[in-house]
């Protein structure tokens, strides 16, 4: 039986929860032999909005309609925008969809019943230790799950004719940074300070206690402080968290089951809702309950912590490595490097068809005209610059972008987790990373961390690049002839004196030629200026086009000298034969109004310290002369 591609689109797996929901997936996918490819961005409460835009963009590379079906994992999916984007992309699709966490539209869902669980956690405050300066900490404003935990509050304190006191409630946003903001606003406030803490999450819960314990401020003698989602954190916390346990884990099997179901032809109900858990703990001053072996729990702390700390010192090296690369070569072989160090079962690096040339090369800058989608498409031609399968690089390849993932779940037996995240930097799409089977992006920190890193540095080398080459851009403005784009005299002198110390340093000569265009005053008179210009033009290019590695500078008006290094007078003739072949070529076969012709003089010098460009270009001047009257006296002859 032919395995199921079953995609993912969900956002935070370094999270405990959004993991766990991630593993739950992985873990019934696997037993029914499914291939899981999820699709990731991460959003925090304060990210600028550009940044936001370059991260879910990840949603707009697959062609979800080529997947049995679609798992949306949106609890955490705080931003509107990214909320409306997910709608829409949703309604395109043919394939069946569960959503996890909400509701929307009439797509089956699984959700946590987050409102009871929060209000057997407030009512165990209120009715059990009496307590009514209740302050609350909110998640996310807009979070499906963080206005259920505050509706529950709300009614609670209703319920028990309890004041709701505006002051005594802040604005959170399920992170350490927004739990930091309201530990001032209640430290602050001219209210009584409060009995009772509660907060949306366990992080905040964490985070405020131990602002509170550090001021002398006893937790729970002095104050009650509560959380939620019963992290592992929260259990080995002194003194430990009185939480409610989410069962995220769950969530995922059950959203992944349906799923199935629902692709076996099985009816199945549009809402299933998991109930939470209350678990008492010394934070609220209740028994405390032991979920978790401390002992083991704290042992294998330290060896993930050593793990984090020798990663991080890999990506610090890593970044420092990146900067100090001026090539694409050099960024990749630091990359070569740290993905070694990971040795995940397989990684690619996928980007879109210019982006060596836009990064590396050119450093383009943004046209003015560029629209947003433009900046965030993804190219049609998708290279893989970067190939890592269990422990060996290997061959880079190209493949259509809409064929990338059959590519991928190609011939495989299923049961594999496909991780893809976003290569950006704010709103310009470079391309994306895949991760198999790997560890390494779940629940951990460090590979958000990583991919901002990469697109940081991905964007220093393009604007270092870009001003690479606007530096070059000025340089050649000033040794460059402007008519041309050959060499001018600034640039012959430049380059004069670094043939002399490549001629000084390795024993060798030096060929310089002096060349005029034959007739361009009786051009100019009988065909006008911009004819004569086509032949000074056309002149250079013929020069340029056969010069090899030596230097051709437009000298004044019709005047050229060439120079580079040649091993004999022979390397001189052989060049100078190319070119009349080529001006031949040209006199027969373009229409023009006038025909092409120049004399020229040339000789090899043995360079010496005393060796001056003038002098050489002198004998050469001479020589050129009488080219030029040889082939006037035979058209008087």
């Amino acid at each position: 039986m032919q395995h199921k591609n079953i995609a993912v689109l969900m956002t935070a797996i370094d999270t405990d929860d959004q993991s766990d929901i991630l593993r739950g997936i992985e873990e019934s996918a696997k037993f029914n032999g499914c291939n899981v490819a999820v699709f990731l961005w991460f959003t925090g409460a304060f990210e600028k909005e550009k940044h936001n835009l370059g991260e879910i963009n990840i949603i707009n590379l697959p062609d979800l309609n080529r997947f049995d079906g679609v798992l949306v994992v949106a609890n955490a999916m705080h931003l509107e925008g990214n909320r409306k984007r997910i709608e829409a992309l949703l309604k395109k699709l043919t394939c069946p969809i569960v959503t996890i966490g909400f509701k929307l539209n009439d797509y089956p869902s699984v959700q946590m019943d987050a409102y009871s669980g929060m209000k057997k956690l407030v009512e165990h405050i209120v009715e059990d230790h009496k307590m009514r300066r209740i302050h609350f900490v909110k998640g996310i404003e807009g979070n499906d799950d963080a206005e259920a935990r505050y509706r529950a509050y709300l009614d609670v304190l209703a319920a028990h004719q309890i004041p709701i006191v505006p002051e005594r409630i802040s604005q959170g946003d399920f992170y350490i940074t927004g739990a930091i903001v309201a530990a001032k606003e209640i430290l602050k406030s001219t209210l009584p300070f409060p009995e009772a803490i509660v907060c949306a999450n366990d992080t905040m819960a964490i985070t405020i206690c131990d602002i509170l314990m550090d001021r002398g401020i006893r937790v729970p003698e002095d104050v009650l402080i509560v959380g939620y989602d019963c992290t592992v954190e929260g259990q080995v916390h002194k003194p430990k968290i009185t939480s409610v346990r989410t069962c995220c884990k769950e969530l995922g099997q059950n959203a992944c089951r349906i799923l199935l179901d629902i692709l076996k032809g099985e009816e199945v109900s549009q809402e299933t809702y998991l109930a939470d858990e209350l678990v008492l703990n010394e934070s609220c001053g209740c028994q405390s309950i032991s979920l978790i072996d401390e002992q083991e729990y704290r042992l294998g702390s330290v060896g993930k912590e050593n793990d984090r700390r020798k990663m991080l010192h890999q990506m610090i090296m890593l970044e420092k490595h990146i900067i100090e690369g001026d090539t694409f070569e050099e960024w990749r072989d630091c990359l070569k490097e740290f993905i070694g160090a990971i040795n995940p079962p397989e990684f690619y690096i996928c980007v879109n068809e210019d982006f060596v040339e836009n990064v590396f090369e050119l450093g383009m800058m943004e046209q003015e005209d560029m629209s947003l989608e433009e900046k965030m498409a993804y190219s049609s031609e998708i290279n893989v610059i970067l190939a890592y399968q269990n422990g060996m690089f290997k061959n880079h390849s190209s493949f259509e972008s809409k064929l990338a993932f059959d590519d991928l779940f190609h011939d495989t037996e299923g049961g594999k987790l496909y991780i893809f995240s976003p290569l950006h930097y704010l709103e310009r799409n470079f391309g994306y990373f895949v991760l198999v089977d790997s560890s390494f992006a779940v629940g951990n920190q460090l590979y958000v961390s990583w991919l901002i890193n990469m697109g940081n540095a991905i964007e220093n080398i393009r604007k270092q690049s870009m001003l690479h080459n606007a530096m070059k851009r000025l340089d050649d403005m000033y040794i460059r002839d402007s008519l041309t784009g050959v060499y001018n005299r600034f640039g012959m002198e430049r380059y004069f004196m670094e043939l002399k110390k490549k001629c000084l340093m390795t024993n060798s000569s030096m060929q310089i030629s002096f060349v005029d265009v034959d007739g361009l005053k009786k051009i100019n008179d009988k065909c006008g200026h911009e004819e004569g210009d086509l032949i000074i033009k056309t002149a250079a290019k013929i020069l340029q086009k056969k010069a090899g590695k030596s230097y051709v500078i437009r000298y004044g008006g019709d005047e050229f000298v060439i120079m580079g290094i040649a091993k004999s007078e022979r390397d001189v003739e052989a060049y100078w034969e190319k070119v009349n072949e080529e001006i031949e070529r040209y006199n027969t076969h373009h229409k023009k109004q006038a025909d092409l012709s120049i004399s020229y003089g040339y000789d090899v010098f043995k360079i010496d310290v005393n060796t001056f460009l003038e002098d050489c270009i002198r004998v050469t001047d001479k020589k050129m002369y009488i080219d030029k009257n040889r082939k006037k006296k035979q058209r008087q002859e």
